[in-house]
Parts: C-alpha cells; sequence; structure tokens
C-alpha cells in the first residue's frame, strides 16, 4: 500500500519571520505541492503560512497540527487541520508525521523541531539564504551518533529535490520500497 510523501515546513513564527524566509517559505509550499506531496506546518503564521499559501497556489494539500485544544486560531490556507490541545509538544507529532522537513529561516522553537527530526533519524534541509536556524544549524550533526546531518541549500526547488534524495536514501536503507507516493508515481 502507497500513501503521499509528507514533508514538514518548519521555521520562524509570525514574530521573527523576515519578509525574504516568508517569501521563500512560499516558494517551499509550491515545489512540495508540485511533485504532490502533502505540505505539513504547525498551522500559525509566519513561515507556516507561508508554506501552505504557496502549497495552495499550485493546488497542493495541506495539513496543520496546532497545538492548541481547538481548530482555531490557524492561518487560512489549512486543508486539514489536527488541534493537539498540547502545546508546543506538538512538534513531536509534526516531526512524526513527516517523511522529511524543511527549514526556513527559525528560531528557537525550530531548533526544538529540528532536534526532534534528528533524534528520530528524519531527514533535514535547511533553507541557508532564509537566514536563523536554518543558517545556523546547515551542516552540524547535533552529537555523535551522526544520525542525519542538517543538509544546507540555496533555493526552494534545491530544497525539495534534495530532500527527496535523502528521503530516497531511507526509504532503500530501510527496505521498505512502495511506501511513499510522488505525484510521478501516480
Amino acid at each position: 500500500m502507497s500513501r503521499r510523501l509528507q514533508i514538514a515546513v518548519i521555521g520562524s513564527s509570525k514574530a521573527i519571520c523576515t519578509k525574504k524566509a516568508y517569501v521563500l517559505a512560499e516558494e517551499v509550499g509550491e515545489e512540495i505541492a508540485k511533485i504532490g506531496a502533502i505540505t505539513l506546518t504547525g498551522g500559525g503564521h509566519g513561515v507556516m503560512e507561508a508554506a501552505m499559501k504557496g502549497a495552495k497556489k499550485q493546488g497542493g494539500l495541506t495539513l496543520a497540527i496546532l497545538p492548541w485544544e481547538k481548530m482555531e486560531p490557524h492561518n487560512k490556507y489549512c486543508d486539514v487541520i489536527v488541534a493537539t490541545g498540547i502545546g508546543w509538544s506538538r512538534d513531536a507529532i509534526n516531526l512524526n508525521s513527516c517523511d522529511g522537513a524543511v527549514i526556513v529561516g527559525g528560531g528557537a522553537g525550530t531548533l526544538n523541531e529540528a532536534t526532534y527530526a534528528y533524534i528520530e533519524d528524519i531527514p533535514i534541509v535547511a533553507l541557508t539564504s532564509s537566514g536563523g536556524m536554518a543558517r545556523t544549524l546547515t551542516g552540524i550533526y547535533f552529537d555523535e551518533r551522526k544520525t542525519e546531518k542538517v543538509i544546507g541549500v540555496k533555493t526552494p526547488k534545491e530544497a525539495v529535490k534534495k530532500l527527496l534524495e535523502e528521503i530516497e536514501k531511507k526509504k532503500i536503507k530501510s527496505k521498505r520500497p512502495g511506501l511513499i507516493k510522488r505525484k510521478t508515481d501516480y
């Protein structure tokens, strides 16, 4: 049985999101939708909103994992909403529900999500040109286990392409082909 690829976009909330990070996140969302994958975010504003907006521009499906116990507030580009009611612990759900993650900008919350991705051996690509945690974390392993290196890229298109390559490597390594479906597989 196959399922659609789910890509998380993690990064700057509205409070610290630059115009540049917003534009880049929107482009990342567009690239995710172009391959037929689901764009997954925390459902808030800033990078989360931008990525979902970009996905919707390309007819993509969006999934929001909210920290609140209600389905409000969320950004207007959310198709499917999961209201966790567990606060920022929802970061674990975001990362457990994705095949890979793209970092755009970001601060402390993004660092938390990236750390979780690392611990769970989830591929991570950072859009270095967006600044913030994306630039800070590029090229590093979080500890001596060296499970996932944060791979830096310059463009949204490159981010999605590189992330797909890393996800494919994981799929081959796990010997579980066919679990992930891309638009080209339909």
